[in-house]
């Protein structure tokens, strides 16, 4: 149902989680009376394949883990053409344990699984879980790769960052992730995704830390290179040599802010305490963002086409499409002379500690 008022939006939204937008807000029509789009942390890890008996088990213990923290809180299950004896839709208490799901895919067949925690089957919440495994002969080919995504409310990982911290690198290393990262993002409802692409356009102008795009729909043009750097980035390490290489790790990245841990197929960085929104009210370019896009800017695609697919673009909220998308990815891009200003303004940020990091597991990077 529309909401044609807005006394009848501001009755809908007081009922709704912190952050939560109506579908379909800059949509033509109006906004609806469900959550379309809500700001959340969120983790996307790219790894090569989702064929193999083992790496779907690895895929299951992920979701083990997460399910573990977020299972009050999920509340749909959504499969993308799925195999016979398979449902595209069911209620989470009625759903099949994940294992027993991907059993009925052959390694032939790639399969994707979405789990939200919307009240309706079509909408969205910062509750959300999605893993996407290509099959053998397209993974074989070498030109697709698959991706696992979770996120969790703002406010959570704020009160539980070393769990979230935990869970990445666990994910990662079970996947042998090829890289990654974990930030502010917009979760929009995948199955009315076209109507409320608009949203998280609007979001991306106010928060430029936060995350733009879908990472399934992304994932085959992100194979040879990174898309940003985030809060968490995990690169592998063929990867992470080549920067070593060239780079002084300890005097670019003081430790007082920047810490690396060992996922076993590579590196996890972690910048800061806790994620940054970039709030173009407060500081659109984080010190830690733009510091480590410093070094691993060589590692980032040329080009990633269009973030957003849709055609609900409109003046208001412009889609992040063609030159627009290109100019996201450069938005933490500084020049040489600006770094000491920089390396001036990360002096302000809180600096790493127990509570916020995992200090004894620190790789040296010298």
């Amino acid at each position: 149902m529309h909401l044609k008022t807005e006394e009848e939006y501001k009755l809908w939204a007081e009922k709704q989680e912190e952050g939560a937008t109506g579908g379909g807000l800059f949509a033509k029509g109006g906004p609806e009376d469900y959550v379309g789009a809500i700001p959340a942390i969120r983790a996307v890890l790219y790894f090569k394949e989702g064929y193999s008996d083992e790496m779907r088990e690895m895929i299951a213990k992920c979701f083990d883990d997460y399910s573990e923290i977020a299972k009050d809180h999920l509340t749909w299950l959504w499969q993308d053409e799925p195999p016979k004896g398979e449902s595209e839709n069911l209620a989470f208490n009625k759903a099949k344990p994940i294992r027993d799901s991907l059993k009925n895919y052959s390694p032939m067949k790639a399969f994707y699984f979405l789990y939200t925690s919307g009240k309706e089957k079509f909408a969205t919440g910062a509750w959300e879980f999605a893993v996407g495994g290509v099959s053998k002969w397209r993974s074989e080919m070498g030109i697709y790769q698959s991706s696992l995504t979770f996120s969790m409310p703002i406010v959570w990982v704020e009160e539980n960052s070393k769990l979230f911290i935990e869970l990445f690198i666990k994910c990662a290393q079970r996947l042998k992730a090829n890289h990654g990262y974990a930030g502010y993002a917009c979760i929009i409802s995948q199955i009315r995704e076209d109507k409320n692409e608009p949203t998280e356009a609007f979001f991306s102008r106010k928060w430029w830390a936060m995350d733009v795009g879908s990472p399934t729909k992304e994932s085959n043009n992100l194979i040879n290179g990174i898309k940003t750097v985030s809060w968490l980035t995990a690169i592998n390490y063929e990867w992470f040599n080549k920067i070593k290489e060239k780079e002084i790790l300890n005097s670019e990245l003081p430790m007082n802010w920047f810490v690396g841990y060992d996922y076993g197929n590579g590196v996890v960085f972690q910048s800061g305490t806790l994620p940054l929104s970039g709030s173009v009210e407060e500081d659109p370019l984080p010190a830690p963002y733009v510091l480590l896009n410093r070094i691993l800017k060589p590692l980032r695609v040329e080009k990633i086409g269009s973030l957003h697919r849709g055609n609900q673009d409109n003046p208001e909220a412009p889609l992040i499409t063609g030159y627009r998308a290109e100019a996201w990815m450069k938005r933490f891009d500084i020049e040489d002379d600006q770094k000491l200003e920089y390396f001036e303004k990360l002096q302000n940020e809180p600096k790493l500690n127990a509570q916020h990091a995992f200090l004894d597991k620190r790789i040296d990077w010298k």
